[in-house]
């Protein structure tokens, strides 16, 4: 579930503004300045994250890949601005996963892969096509 956010996190950019001023990455942010954060961009970023773009959810259970998580994976924001339903998505979500893949076989319909768009959340621009099948009892 961790890998599909940092693929795809929720929201991919947020703006905050600075409630004092701040040196970062060499320039200086005054108070009052909006500074835009990207959880898109974070969850993608070759410094953080050994082959970005790949789909590899045993990253997580490595040092480098918890080291990363600390410092590139944000996709419920964080600080006071955290989104207040983080902690609930984060364990409803495998939750309600694991509960579709024990009733159903869900596989991808050949040709409609999805493709994401950055809108307010990111969504994919035709919808997600599944092919779904009860498993047997």
């Amino acid at each position: 579930f961790r890998e599909a956010l940092r693929l795809y996190p929720p929201v991919p950019m947020m703006v905050r503004e600075a409630a004092c001023p701040a040196e970062f990455r060499g320039r200086t942010v005054e108070a009052g300045a909006q500074v835009v954060v990207s959880p898109w961009y974070l969850g993608r970023h070759e410094a953080l994250w050994s082959d970005p773009d790949a789909f590899c959810p045993a990253r997580w259970q490595t040092p480098e890949g918890r080291e990363a998580a600390r410092d590139g994976f944000i996709p419920f924001s964080a600080g006071p601005r955290v989104c207040p339903g983080a902690g609930f998505a984060m364990v409803e979500g495998p939750l309600l996963l694991a509960m579709i893949a024990r009733a159903l076989q869900v596989s991808p319909v050949p040709g409609r892969e999805p493709v994401p768009q950055a809108q307010l959340t990111v969504r994919a621009r035709d919808g997600i096509w599944l092919r779904v099948q009860a498993r047997a009892r």
